[in-house]
């Protein structure tokens, strides 16, 4: 089963075709994820780690360093919050992180 945490932010753009979540999950960490609306379905970004150690200098998540590895029911989780926004046919995992990693 996955424990969904309520403890969200959401910032909706201009245009209503995206919204960025900002998820506290059990432990206190926070990590984004992207809905990308599009005509009929929408596209979820999931972040599969806290930071990242890859280190990109263009990357705001790599300049944290590597906190940890999301677990899977925190992956699923995002997805529960997505799709109580728009109905969800892609995830893609471009969120914080580098998914293969994790």
């Amino acid at each position: 089963l996955v424990r969904v945490n309520y403890e969200v932010e959401k910032l909706v753009s201009d245009r209503g075709d995206t919204a960025k979540l900002l998820i506290e999950l059990q432990d206190g960490h926070r990590v984004e994820t992207v809905v990308m609306i599009h005509a009929g379905h929408a596209t979820v970004c999931v972040s599969s780690q806290i930071g990242c150690k890859m280190g990109c200098r263009f990357c705001a998540t790599g300049t944290m360093g590597i906190i940890g590895d999301l677990s899977t029911s925190e992956i699923l989780e995002q997805l529960v919050h997505a799709n109580s926004i728009a109905k969800i046919r892609n995830v893609v995992f471009m969120g914080m992180g580098e998914p293969l990693n994790n």
